[in-house]
Parts: C-alpha cells; structure tokens; sequence
C-alpha cells in the first residue's frame, strides 16, 4: 500500500506537511468538537482528520473530502459535501458524493488562497531521510527580499489570527534589532525557538566570520563551523545536546543556498533518525539508515537556513530541531511558513553581519578617505581595484620644520606637528580627496580616484589654497611660543597614474604611482626655489577652468623628469594688486623666452620698483641679466632645477 504526503499552502507558501497510511478527513475546523487550530492532523476514535481551516470559513464543511491510499503511487479522493464541487487545478471537479482514482500528484484548491498537494510516495522509501528546500529565495544583504518574505507571512497572518501576527512579529523585532552587541546573535537564537516552537536552535558561522567579527564563540565543530549562540527548550544548556546536527543537512545547505527542511517519514515503520541522542558535536554519518536502531523513542525534524554575504556565499546558518514522536503517522514537521520565519532571521543576521563589516571596513578606509569617499567604496568595493587613470596629485610640505621642532622640545614638537598635521588633512577630507600618506613633515593626498571626479584638478586647487589658509591660521594659533614664521610649500600636478595598493599585505596604502606623481613631488620641492608657496604644473591649470588667476612662472625642468613644463604659482588671495603683478612678469617672461633680454629687463625693472618683494621678478631679472653678459647658444628659455 502506498502512503501519502499531504501539503498545505497559503498564497503559494508551504505551511504545513504530513505523511500518512490510513484514509484522512479533510475539512475545518469545529473547536465545540474539539478540533485543534488549523492547520494539523487530528486523531479521533473514529477517523483521522486534516484540519485546513478555521471554523470562519464557512463555505468549507468539516467534513469536506476523504483521502485514502490505495496500492503503490496511488489514491481515491471522495467528495462528502452534500452540494459543493472539490476544485482539482487544472482538472476536472469531483462532484459532490463521487469518487475518483489519482496515479499523479494533484493540487486540490480549499478556497481562500489555501490549496492542498496530495502525493502518493511508496512505502519502501518511507524510512530514508527526506529533505526539501524552500522554493523562495533567501535573503542577501542589500537584497529586495524581506518584502517578499514578509508579504506572504502577512497573507496568511491576516487569514489566520493571532497566533501567527505573533510568530510575524516576533521576527520583525529582531530584523529590526541593531547588531551592535554579540546578545543580536543569542537573541535570533531564543526568537526562532519561540517562534516555530523549536527543541534546538543554533546559530553556526564559518570560522573566518566569526574570527573576523572577534564574536565569542560557545563550541567548535567539525567543517569550520563556530557555534555563536544557541537555544533550547527549557533554557538547558548544550554541554550535552539532544543529539549531533546533521552535516548533510549543513552540506545540502552550503551546496544549494537555499533553506532546506528535513522531515523523515513516520508511521510505525520505525525509519532513519537525524540524530544520535547519546552524542554530541556534528554527525558526519546520519544518513545512514542502518547506524540507528528502529527501537529509538524519536526522530527529529530539522531546518537550516543559510546566511549569506552579499556574494551569495553561505558564511553561517540558522539551524532548529524538533523531537517528534515515533508512535505512529500523526506526526507533524516544519513547515514551509515556519522555514520562511527562520529565513527572514537569516536573514536578519546575514543584514547585521554585513552593516558590521561595513562600518568595519568604513572605519579603516576613514584612515585615508573622506566619509563620503569611503561611503563609496563600502557600496562598490570594485573602486579600490588597480586601474590606469588621470588623477591630481598633491605635496604638501611644512617650512622650517626643523628649526620649529627643536625649539619646542620633544613633547610641545608632537603637540604642534599633530595640530598642523589635523587641519592640513582636514582640507583633503572636506575636498573629498584621499590622504595618501605622511612622509616626515609632509603630507601627500590624490583626488580622481578611487570614485568618478571629473574635477579633480579643480578640488586639488581649492585644497592647496585652503592648506596656506590653515597655515595661517595655526601661525596665529601658536605665536606664544613661536615667534617666528613657519609655512608650507605645495606642489601639484595632473596626468595619467597607476593607481590602486601601493602598500603591502601588512601595510595598506591606496595611492597613485608613475611620473605624474613624481613631478607633483619636485614642484613641491621647487616653490622653495622659486620662493613661492604654491606651484601647479600647466595640465592642473588647464584641466581646472577654475576662475582665480594662476602666474605662469617659468618652463621648468627637473631632476629625474625628462619632458620641460610650464609651471604656475597658485595664490590665496588674488586680488587686483596680484592681477596686475601677474600680468606685469608674464610679458616680461615671454620677452624673456623670445631672447628679448633687453625689453625683458626693462619690463623686470620696471615691475620690481612696484612689487620689490616679488621673489620670482628678481630671480627673472637675474636670468636676463646673465643672457645679456653671456647669452646661451642653444637659449630655449628653460629653467633648470639641479635640485630634487
């Protein structure tokens, strides 16, 4: 004789699945008779009944339809309403009072979005172990998938009364819960026991999750699984455990990502068992049948459900046991509406896992990276691989740090370079650029990379004027005790770099480089030469736009860069005065640079008797006045720096 495997559903959602070898009554719910809520399987001394609905569907009698196994893969369904119909999808109704012979699997339709799945199994497989997955996604981080999840536990809340809104909101308030403190994992524990009325429940994570979150961690088990948190029945402890958790179940979890349930067949046929009651720690043999003794009290039902990272990868599981009685076919497993509860505390945890990690990843990138930069590379991690791109390199190097530091004395120095240090990185921060690195008295940042800035020029520029601003101000700030001046020198640059960890495995360091970067270092070290505070090199001034004036200075050759550029001062306060000073020495340099040494020194004599404190004038004048003594043969108008 066959048996049968009877599942309810509700808006397509699996609630609830028996197994059976005797005839069942199929119907609703009377409780002035007795009847359980729905749905289960209910043991009279007359017949066996499957109540699917509550006594306020009316249109549904209580005794609606039989179902009876009959020889192997196959079953009668008999109509015992007076006047309705039973509705089979897609196929024709059985009238009310006839019978009808099935060889296939059928869906019956209850009314009220409730469906019935009857399927003859045969007898002989009825002792192995059965698993089955949840057809519903589960759900990753930054994932659509609590809306689904919960819509469909709505559904049937709303159909069903209280006891479900309260198993619903129980699993709100931890999806909701923060996952700040290591008691979130102990907490999902106690909730999925309560919910789905579980014996056990454990949180298990992968060993280099749970190594990198620095959680404490109850037991190892085998596999590199980490037990977190747990829960049993009775508040018991799990020194000695009901029984050993299944690793085919954890297997077929890890395999599939899905959430799989694992329901062995009753009915007097005894049947292969999850677990061992008499050990502990994780079975790596309990699909085998003949390990266990048919005389055991009980087997269990049991589901897992994966947590996954937002690459879809299984980095722990939720896992829940339930001792059933082996005494005949009454028993009840876990149904689909349970497993989607514990899904959605899945995937509650797999939401925690990621926000920790993410505000641990934010945390380190913040080292380097503006709050806004790093908000960027935590959503699309793929910014940080290694990528030839143009970006704006920036050196900012501190005057007199020396002498500074030596008349401080050790503890004030550190004081003072940290103040210095704070503000001038603060002006990388607040351009959305990235702090390369320090290097002595000298702080190197990039803008263009990681994320898409198309005015990065523009940003490097803005955050030079606003480090000599800051300048200024730390200069007033510590006049007490530093009476002379201090200051800084900037270069800059824009061009093509390589750019991603230019660090080491122990050491990160995003930056860029190539000879972009380089010249932006020697322009740094060439404005103590030109004796200003800031130098731009021409594709910077170029790509910028920007509305302030820059004075071209000179074309500039230096060490170790092969190729000459024009250089540009860049100044903090550009007012008429410096309009007029830059207009002034630029004709006087293009005379210059045209080997009109005479009309040059005119020009430089004339602009030094307005501007006499105007370093790069005088140092012009010299260079024409030394053409004129003894003019070059091959003259092309360079400037060349023997220093780096």
């Amino acid at each position: 004789m066959s048996h049968l495997r009877l599942a309810t559903f509700h808006a397509g959602l699996r609630i609830n699945e028996v197994h059976v070898d005797q005839p069942v009554v199929i119907g609703r719910r009377d409780p002035r008779k007795g009847d359980p809520p729905p749905v289960a399987l209910h043991q009279t001394a007359t017949e066996t009944r499957l109540i699917v609905a509550d006594v306020r569907q009316k249109e549904m009698s209580r005794q609606w339809m039989e179902v009876s196994p009959i020889e192997s893969f196959a079953f009668e369904l008999r109509n015992l309403h007076e006047h309705c119909p039973v509705v089979i999808v897609g196929d024709q109704e059985i009238p009310p009072g006839q019978t009808r012979r099935f060889e296939e699997e059928i869906l019956v339709d209850l009314g009220g979005r409730l469906s019935l799945r009857i399927e003859a199994v045969d007898a002989s497989g009825m002792g192995s172990a059965d698993y089955r997955s949840l057809e519903s996604l589960p759900l990753v981080p930054g994932g659509q998938g609590f809306v689904e999840h919960t819509a469909a536990i709505g559904q049937f809340a709303q159909s069903e009364g209280q006891e479900v809104n309260k198993m619903l909101q129980l699993a709100l308030q931890v999806v909701q819960e923060s996952v700040g403190s290591n008691a979130f994992f102990q907490k999902c524990a106690s909730a999925a026991a309560e919910m789905v009325d579980l014996d056990r429940t454990v949180v298990l994570l992968r060993g280099e999750t749970a190594e990198s979150d620095k959680l404490p961690v109850e037991s190892e088990l085998e596999g590199g699984w980490f037990q977190v948190a747990h829960h049993t029945r009775g508040g018991g402890s799990l020194a000695n455990p009901r029984g050993r958790i299944s690793t085919t179940l954890l297997k077929r979890v890890c395999e599939t990502c899905l959430t799989v349930i694992h329901q062995p067949k009753t009915g007097g046929m005894g049947g292969a068992n999850l677990v061992d009651a008499n050990s502990a720690g994780v079975n790596s043999a309990d699909n085998d049948a003949d390990r266990f003794a048919p005389s055991l009290q009980s087997v269990q039902c049991a589901v897992a459900s994966p947590i996954l990272n937002a690459e879809h990868q299984v980095i722990g599981v939720i896992y829940g046991d339930r001792t059933i009685c082996a005494s005949g076919s009454l028993a009840t497993g876990i149904s689909d509406m349970e497993a989607t509860l514990i899904e959605i505390l899945a995937g509650a945890l797999a939401g925690g896992l990621a926000r920790r990690n993410q505000e641990r990843i934010r945390n380190s990138l913040a080292e380097f990276f503006s709050p806004k930069v790093a908000d960027q590379l935590v959503s699309d991690p793929q910014l940080m691989e290694a990528k030839e791109i143009d970006v704006t390199a920036l050196f900012c190097d501190i005057r007199k740090f020396s002498s500074v530091t030596e008349k401080l004395g050790p503890r004030k120095a550190i004081e003072w370079i940290n103040d210095v240090m704070t503000e001038l990185s603060q002006c990388v921060i607040d351009s959305d650029g990235v702090l390369v690195n320090y290097m002595g008295d000298e702080v190197f940042a990039m803008w263009g990379a990681p994320g898409d800035q198309r005015d990065h020029a523009d940003r490097a520029l803005a955050c030079a004027k606003s480090m000599l601003r800051a300048i200024e101000k730390l200069r007033l700030r510590w006049s007490s005790v530093l009476p002379q001046k201090f200051g800084a020198g900037v270069g800059i640059n824009t061009g093509p770099a390589l750019v991603g960890n230019v660090g080491s495995r122990q050491k990160f360091q995003y930056g860029p480089l190539g000879n972009t970067v380089n010249l932006s270092s020697r322009l740094q070290s060439a404005t103590k030469q030109l004796g200003v505070a800031c130098l731009a090199g021409e594709t910077t001034v170029r790509s910028a736009g920007c509305s302030d004036p820059c004075r071209r200075l000179a074309k500039l050759s230096v060490v170790g860069i092969e190729d000459c550029i024009n250089v540009y001062e860049v100044t903090v306060h550009p007012d008429e005065t410096w309009r007029r000073l830059k207009l002034a020495y630029e004709q006087a340099l293009d005379e210059f640079e045209r080997g009109r040494f005479e009309r040059s020194v005119q020009l430089i004599e004339s602009l030094i008797q307005a501007y006499p404190q105007d370093r790069p004038s005088r140092d012009l004048l010299e260079r024409a006045h030394a053409q004129l003594k003894e003019p070059s043969k091959d003259f092309d108008g360079v400037l060349i720096l023997t220093r780096k």
